[in-house]
């Protein structure tokens, strides 16, 4: 499944990408989704999830949680092993 395959690629290194939900411009497609949403999903790059291109809109989202916040803490930036 997803979570084996992000391990392995975990060890290949990664970057950290924090995504709030509730995005006007693109529905955050391009992290799990097809993305452009009218592009060829067969073309490399497009399918970058699982998740359906009719989901994620913010109207919909801000609807079902309209209490939701979030909070980024302790964020360290720097080389791999250096932020201890």
């Amino acid at each position: 499944g997803g979570l084996v395959r992000m391990g392995k690629q975990m060890a290949n290194g990664m970057t950290l990408a924090m995504s709030l939900w509730s995005d006007h411009a693109a529905y955050c497609l391009w992290l799990d989704s097809s993305y452009p949403a009218d592009a060829d999903s067969s073309k490399p790059g497009v399918m970058r999830g699982s998740c359906p291109t009719s989901g994620g809109r913010p109207a919909e989202v801000e609807a079902q949680h309209p209490d939701a916040t979030v909070k980024f803490m302790n964020i360290r930036v720097g080389d791999i092993g250096s932020t201890y």
